[in-house]
Parts: C-alpha cells; structure tokens; sequence
C-alpha cells in the first residue's frame, strides 16, 4: 500500500481512523482520547480492559505535514484530566506551517490553550519541535527537550528556548500524574519515549512508526544506536509490558512487542540485504539505491537514501564492509 493510500484510508481532517473510537464524520477536527480501553495484547488470553480510574486521559490530534512527511501527519498528544478542566500536558507540536491545524484541533476540542502548561519533545526534528516557539509563547508553558537535541533545536527552531534538559529515567510531573523517560538515540541523537505508568501507554516518537520503517538520518542518525534503543524497548516492555503505543506518525499500535520484534528482525534483514547487494557488487549509492528501495517515491527518496546510508555506516562499523571513496567493498 503507498502512503498515499495508507493517508486516504486512516487519516480524516487529523483524526486518525485506528483510533479505538468512533470518528463522527460531522465533527471539526479534534484531538482524540487514545485511553478509551486497553487493547488485547498479541500474546494475552483476555479480552480488552479499562484503562485505571486514576490513569490520565490520553489526547490525540495528527498534524498535517508538507514536504518529505506529507500524506504522515505528526502526532500530537495531550495528557491530563481533560474533564476536570486542569493543567494538561503537550507532547511534540507538529511543524511550522501548520499552527491553524493545532490551534483549531485545541478549540475544536474545547481545551482552553492556557491549560498546556508543559510541553515535552520526543526529539527536534522539524515535524515535532515546528510549533514549540508559538505555544511556549502563547501559554507560558515551559519546555522539556534532551540536551543532545541542541543541534536540532539550533538548525529547525533556533528561537525555542528550553527550560527543562531531560536525563534518561526521569520524571516529568504533570497535575496529578507524571511521564517516564526512556533514552532513545539512533533517529535522532537526543530522542526519547515517553510511558505513562497506570496505563502503560507508550509514546514513542519517532522510534516507532504506523507507516512501515522509521528512517535514520546520518550524521546525527545512527543505526546501531537506533537498533539498541529497539533492543531497550524490547527489554522494558518484557519487564513490564506497555498496554498500546502511541506513535510519532499513523494509528495507534496496540500490539508493541511484536511491533518491535517486527522492526528489529527487519532491521536485521535489511541489513543483510545491503551487505548482499555490495558482495554482487553493487558498491555506490547510485548502485545500491534501486535495488534496496525499489520504486522509492520521490518525496521519500532523502529518508531512503539517509536510512541506506545509516546501514552501510554501521557494515563500516562493524568490520563487515570498507570505503574507497564512494564504493564500498567487502572487508577482506
């Protein structure tokens, strides 16, 4: 399925159609709860359950994207008591350019913009961090951010100032509840996960998508670290399985662990595939490029080309391939 028919048959107006609501199709554009029920996890006997009583209320609004990320909409989430009229949290703010989209989403929904009191970045890539000077500027609200994102935040949205420099495992306190971080590097140096405990919803960013892979994006995208934090998520969700993630783009994902199983094994594949291509002596870009992504569309052909060259680094890395200049060969 293209993008655009993936776009056409999940996405309406920023709402998106895998939501575990039912979308009114007479309704503005408005931010959606997530939390209405646990999905059935892949490896569980028993049916879906309420989310806790205390857990917050989850909000969802996908933000439309031009450019590289059109036809996949940033997700934007809100969390907190949404009846009770209280503080609320904003995670990620969509791109510049799409400032009417969010703001009529908010309206849309009947949250009073003063209520976002803090906002928190998966990372600063220009489809998360686009919006983050404009609400800061309108709410007040301060702003959480990895410090390894400096380079980010300086190249997409150098007028953001940042309040709060976030540490791995830290917790962000919300009005009556709070999110965990999960260190996340590999799409972006300084990226994070965000899990609420009482439900266990996992928001991802953009470590794991609803539109097939996630791309990397060398020299401040690495593939081994990408493949790490993977292997991390993995781990957490073992130790205490995540109920549903929440990701950066498309629905939501309510199986996770075998989400991620699916992303490593095709990392892994990949990966051979590339090494393949270069032994049969496809060494160049231009070489390798057809036959690893063939029939790419042309607004994907940067992330394909970044997320080839992310692989062909860590076959470097990893002593399997070496470089003379634009060819790359097998080691000896």
């Amino acid at each position: 399925m293209s993008d655009e028919e993936r776009y056409a048959r999940y996405h309406q107006g920023g709402r998106w159609q895998g939501l575990p609501v039912q979308v009114r199709d007479d309704a503005a554009p408005h931010f959606e709860p997530v939390t209405a029920h646990v999905f059935q996890r892949d490896d569980a006997e028993d049916t879906a359950e309420p989310f806790p009583d205390d857990a917050p209320d989850i909000l969802m609004f996908g933000v439309p994207n031009k450019g590289m990320m059109a036809g996949q909409p940033t997700n934007v989430f809100l969390l907190g008591y949404v009846a009770d009229g209280g503080p609320l949290m904003l995670v990620d703010t969509g791109d510049h350019g799409s400032e009417a989209a969010l703001l009529d989403a908010i309206a849309a929904s009947d949250i009073e913009l003063s209520r976002i009191t803090r906002i928190v970045l998966t990372h600063c890539h220009p489809d998360h961090v686009g919006n983050a000077t404009m609400l800061k500027e309108a709410t007040g609200a301060p702003v959480w951010a990895h410090p390894l994102e400096r380079e980010q935040i300086e190249r997409f949205r150098s007028d953001l100032v940042v309040d709060h420099w976030i540490e791995d495992g830290q917790q962000i306190d919300g009005d009556g509840f709070s999110v965990e971080t999960i260190f996340t590097p590999g799409h972006s140096p300084g990226h994070v996960c965000l899990v609420e405990p009482r439900s266990r919803v996992l928001i991802a960013g953009d470590m794991i998508s609803g539109f097939g892979s996630v791309g990397i994006f060398p020299p401040n995208g690495s593939m081994r670290q990408y493949i790490d934090s993977l292997r991390r998520l993995l781990a957490a969700d073992e130790a205490r399985p995540f109920s549903l993630t929440c990701p950066g783009h498309g629905p939501v994902i309510p199986a996770t662990r075998a989400k991620i199983k699916e992303y490593i094994e095709h990392r892994q594949a990949r990966e051979t595939e590339v090494y393949d291509a270069v032994v049969g002596g496809a060494g160049t870009m231009t070489e390798l490029l057809p036959i690893i992504y063939p029939g790419i569309l042309d607004h994907l052909s940067f992330a394909a080309r970044s997320t080839l060259q992310a692989n062909l680094d860590k076959l470097v890395e990893d002593g399997r391939l070496t470089r003379d200049g634009e060819r790359y060969m097998v080691a000896e």
